[in-house]
């Protein structure tokens, strides 16, 4: 296929890995077993991702592993991921995963990730076992992420009830981008982005379903049968315009443009979410950004460089072409 030139300097922000050995392996598969990813098994390593790069015209991937894990397991995962920025400073990122079912593990392991791995920023999911991101339980973790100003990519997972709702369906298919909205809704109620103003938040998947419902929550948030938001109704559509989202599996025009709705076009960002989804995917969006009326014509041009402003090591990492 025909790449975006080097001089380019393409980010992925949504890409997924996992170290080697049997933990990971049983993550994956356990994720696999539950219909969380639908496709065949998964299969990571850095000489995979760098050709799947080099095909693709993408000089760097922000690794992030999109599952809730106890402590011990979120520092394996993000030391591993660490060693592969150090190996390969000019291709890979980190996005460190945070054990936030427990407040004092998250906060540990957030400053842990900032002052000693150096990562360029951390990857919370929507749910942890129905705890969504406005529960008052994590609010030390968030705390922590603003004392560091992190850049802060929510992944969607299974939502609570999934047997109920999920319609015999593997969860990437509809619910996921449903419970993106759902953790944003409940975390600009509970008045998360306005507490932590130091905050950069990147949604996966173009929001998922919250840009289409952006305006109906505009005009239902002032009802009185609708409880006020902790900060009021009036910031939240400015908190809405904050937000960042990727173009993984949603670089078509019916996702995009309602995106583009909501917030800016300096706020849209380069994903593929591979080795997730199928390549056939990844390739068919990338065509669409490449001739992208809601980005006014070459998107990946558009939209190159706004990672940096998120990301500046990362971004002062990439090889001169």
């Amino acid at each position: 296929m025909t790449q975006p030139g080097r001089t380019t300097k393409m980010i992925d922000v949504h890409a997924h890995y996992g170290p080697p050995g049997p933990v990971a392996a049983q993550l994956l598969l356990r994720a696999h077993e539950i219909g969380e990813y639908a496709g065949p098994e998964l299969r990571w390593s850095p000489e995979l991702a760098i050709a799947f790069m080099d095909a693709h015209g993408i000089q760097l991937q922000l690794l992030s592993f999109p599952m809730s894990l106890p402590a011990a397991q979120a520092r394996m995962f993000n030391d591993y991921g660490a060693s592969q920025v150090a190996k390969y400073p000019d291709r890979f990122g980190l996005l460190a995963n945070v054990p936030m079912a427990d407040p004092d593990d998250a906060v540990m392991e957030i400053d842990y990730a900032a002052t000693q791995l150096h990562a360029d920023g951390f990857i919370l999911v929507s749910n942890y076992q129905g705890r969504y991101l406005g529960d008052e339980r994590f609010e030390p973790a968030f705390a922590a992420l603003n004392r560091h100003h992190a850049t802060v990519f929510i992944h969607p997972v299974m939502p609570a009830g999934f047997e109920l709702t999920g319609c015999g369906l593997p969860g990437p298919l509809i619910e996921f981008p449903m419970d993106t909205a759902r953790t944003v809704v409940n975390a600009l109620w509970a008045g998360v982005l306005a507490r932590h103003p130091n905050l950069r938040f990147i949604l996966a998947h173009a929001g998922g379903v919250l840009p289409v419902l952006a305006p109906r929550i505009l005009d239902l948030a002032p009802a009185e049968w609708v409880p006020d938001p902790t900060t009021g109704t009036d910031s939240i559509a400015a908190q809405l315009r904050s937000l960042y989202a990727d173009t993984a599996i949603a670089a078509t025009p019916g996702s995009l443009a309602p995106l583009l709705g909501m917030t800016t076009p300096d706020h849209v960002l380069f994903g593929t979410d591979f080795p997730a989804a199928p390549i056939t995917a990844i390739e068919s969006n990338i065509a669409a950004l490449r001739d992208s009326a809601p980005l006014g014509g070459d998107g990946l041009a558009a939209i190159a460089g706004n990672p940096g402003a998120l990301f500046p090591a990362a971004y002062q990492r990439l090889s001169t072409p």
